[in-house]
């Protein structure tokens, strides 16, 4: 298996027709002009794990300051599944920020038996791959998520709540933040109303 950094925007626009909007409902994912724009930016980097020129799937990371980055999504082409290559790429990219804190969002369970499935699977895969679960929870466009850190020692929410504002607030303007945003979600607090990804 190859790891390698996507740099075609043609093959980004092809991984998020064909990869990200199956694995990821409207509500949770990022629109392409957003993830472009990232890129621009130079703190947005796509990893893709390929074996004999296919690919497997990928891991799409926002970098941030001060030594930490936030996990952005990472999903595994359909065919592929189940076979290994998600713990596989999770594990290379791992690797590369090692004594760095990567911070991970999986959605929270709701009590819909319906969706929760899923839900608990991905949040087993990610305990089965050394996630740490912090001790907050996030409201990110009406989306309550579990707030997960991969660092080489246990660390208090307050350092995690810290790394975690400033990765959001480096993609939004103030306005958006304040809209849309609650880092961290505090106990009893309501979600703000379900939305699109704002574009500003």
């Amino acid at each position: 298996m190859n790891l390698r950094i996507l740099t075609s925007r043609e093959e980004l626009r092809e991984l998020y027709e064909a990869d990200l909007k199956r694995a990821f409902p409207p509500e949770e994912l990022r629109p392409f002009s957003a993830m472009e724009r990232l890129m621009d930016k130079g703190i947005y980097t796509v990893y893709v794990l390929e074996e004999d020129g296919q690919r497997l799937g990928e891991l799409l990371l926002l970098r941030g300051f001060d030594g930490c980055g936030l996990i952005d999504y990472l999903a595994v082409c359909e065919e592929h599944r189940n076979r290994g290559a998600g713990a596989e790429l999770l594990r290379r990219c791992l690797e590369l920020y090692d004594g760095q804190v990567l911070l991970g969002e999986s959605e929270a369970p709701t009590g819909d038996p319906a969706r929760d499935g899923l839900i608990h699977r991905r949040l087993g895969f990610y305990e089965r791959n050394n996630a740490r679960c912090a001790g907050y929870d996030c409201g990110e466009f009406g989306v309550r998520y579990k707030t997960l850190y991969w660092a080489e020692e246990n660390l208090p929410d307050s350092v995690l709540i810290r790394y975690h504002q400033a990765l959001y607030r480096s993609q939004f303007t103030p306005e958006t933040y304040e809209r849309y945003i609650q880092i961290p979600l505090a106990e009893g607090e309501a979600l703000k109303p379900c939305a699109p990804w704002a574009e500003k």
